[in-house]
């Protein structure tokens, strides 16, 4: 049996290892079970080729949410083709209040730099930009009333996890390797969420089959009109569907704090 001295840093390896299993990062964790169930909308937005439902929108912590800090908006639509032809879903996008045009994204990291960068644009031009709120107004069979805030920005820290050990060499690169094989973990499990849940552009639809999924868009103050691009052999065509049940979105005081 060997002495204790040389067992020691494998046992401290060992609880190490336990103690930051929990260690993640903010940016990769799951969002709790309580919003579990989103804002069920299903709204016919209309549509001529094709048909858009708007089933839900899933904003930073609000219900639905299934990443604890998504810096995101997550459109959940039904498509459907109401050709006798084949279809192809080929762009989506938003259009904001002051007619800037957002498209969709493919890439949770990137869209998260989008958001940050579009947030603070929004606070440079003076708008009272809000992470959490909806803002969804009662429309068409809606459920909810205008300027709801749904839940509240947090925090976490890592600070005290390994407090008051004394490991000597072995604590660092122990504590920085268990740390950084958690976040990437959590990292991909948070890329094959996103990957299964959004719609894949270009999206061919065959004649009456509805497809359902997510568009994902960087933050965008007051969406006024979901654009959706089509193609049919030599056609194409852009839909644009207006969205005023959406009007106080990212705002903090309703849709008219700002010009």
């Amino acid at each position: 049996m060997k002495p204790l001295r040389y067992c020691l840093p494998l046992f401290v390896a060992a609880w190490l290892g336990l103690m930051l299993s929990g260690c993640i990062s903010n940016k990769y964790k799951a969002a709790s079970a309580i919003n579990a169930q989103p804002l069920l909308m299903h709204l016919n937005l209309g549509g001529e080729i094709v048909n858009v439902q708007l089933d839900t929108v899933i904003v930073y912590q609000g219900p639905g949410t299934w990443k604890k800090a998504a810096y995101w908006d997550e459109f959940v639509v039904t498509l459907t083709n109401r050709s006798e032809e084949g279809v192809s879903v080929t762009g989506a996008s938003l259009v904001d209040f002051a007619g800037l045009i957002v498209p969709v994204g493919e890439n949770p990291w990137l869209l998260e730099k989008a958001s940050l960068s579009q947030r603070d644009r929004y606070t440079k031009a003076g708008v009272n930009f809000a992470l959490n709120t909806l803002g969804y107004v009662t429309y068409t069979g809606g459920m909810v009333g205008a300027g709801m805030v749904i839940g509240a920005a947090t925090s976490s820290t890592w600070g005290g996890v390994a407090a008051g050990a004394t490991v000597g060499l072995i604590a660092v690169p122990v504590t920085a390797i268990v740390i950084y094989a958690n976040n990437q973990k959590h990292k991909h499990e948070i890329e094959r969420e996103f990957d299964r849940r959004r719609l894949f552009l270009p999206l061919p639809l065959a004649p009456s089959t509805p497809r359902t999924g997510s568009l994902f868009f960087p933050m965008t103050v007051s969406p006024r009109i979901l654009r959706i691009e089509w193609a049919r052999d030599d056609e194409h065509g852009i839909i644009e569907l207006p969205l005023p049940m959406l009007a106080g979105m990212h705002r903090k005081e309703g849709p008219d704090n700002t010009q």
